[in-house]
């Protein structure tokens, strides 16, 4: 590992002033003081301007970000599809008008609700020629707990998986 005779590396002069980003791959020997831990003057002020208190504010703004994103992406995909979006207290839904190989068009509405990815999201089928039982069918192979959960699957990855696979439903 080192060409020197030398059988301990030098010590890390970040390390003992708090802040060295290498971590396990730093070349150089990582010594704790005496007193305990090294000094965590840079930590500290990079703890209060971040506020770490409130993991549960964290993980609803990555729900956010992952949600807002994916909507961006379905919005994009199939806009010419889109009908109507509607914000509601708890979810957003989006109507749809897919079209299919060979059969009419199929109106659709995707309720995402806000706690999405966490919470899957869940289809109602709008067509009026349809019997009841089998807009049930579609509905539950759709929000089939197996299919969601093996990995998580984007809005744009689950409405490509209705319209190919919808002949077999």
């Amino acid at each position: 590992m080192y060409s020197t005779t030398k059988r301990f590396p030098a010590s890390c002069r970040f390390f003992t002033q708090g802040n060295c980003r290498a971590g396990q791959d730093c070349h150089f020997a990582h010594i704790l003081p005496f007193n305990g831990s090294p000094k965590n003057t840079i930590h500290s002020v990079i703890i209060e301007e971040n506020d770490l208190d409130s993991p549960t504010q964290d993980l609803n703004s990555i729900q956010k970000a992952i949600r807002n994103l994916e909507l961006g992406q379905l919005e994009k995909k199939y806009s010419a599809f889109f009908q109507n979006t509607t914000q509601k207290d708890m979810n957003t839904l989006v109507d749809l008008l897919l079209p299919l190989e060979d059969k009419e068009d199929l109106k659709v509405q995707l309720v995402i609700p806000y706690s999405y990815p966490d919470t899957q999201c869940t289809l109602q089928i709008q067509n009026s020629n349809m019997t009841p039982e089998t807009k049930s069918d579609i509905q539950a192979a759709f929000e089939d707990y197996e299919w969601h959960q093996m990995r998580h699957k984007t809005l744009v990855q689950q409405l490509d998986w209705l319209t190919t696979h919808f002949n077999n439903l």
